[in-house]
């Protein structure tokens, strides 16, 4: 299924502050599959920038783990 216009917006003005389970609630027809392919696409041709740091805390809220927060304390001290 070919992605419109209308979608491609959506998923560009909310990428950054949306988590993937707020972008599949807003794009209907959409599974999580394919948004996560799509996103893959569009970063790699530099249409996409990266999430919100307050965006990738939800998300690894939403999946229960804090692995990011682990990388991000060890990091600190290299």
């Amino acid at each position: 299924m070919r992605w419109l216009d209308k979608e491609l917006r959506i998923l560009k003005e909310n990428y950054a502050t949306s988590t993937i389970g707020e972008l599949r609630a807003l794009l209907l027809y959409r599974t999580v599959d394919m948004i996560n392919t799509k996103i893959k696409r569009l970063r790699a041709v530099g249409e996409l920038g990266n999430k919100t740091k307050e965006t990738k805390r939800r998300a690894y809220d939403q999946r229960g783990t804090n692995f990011i927060f682990t990388i991000d304390q060890t990091s600190k001290g290299d």
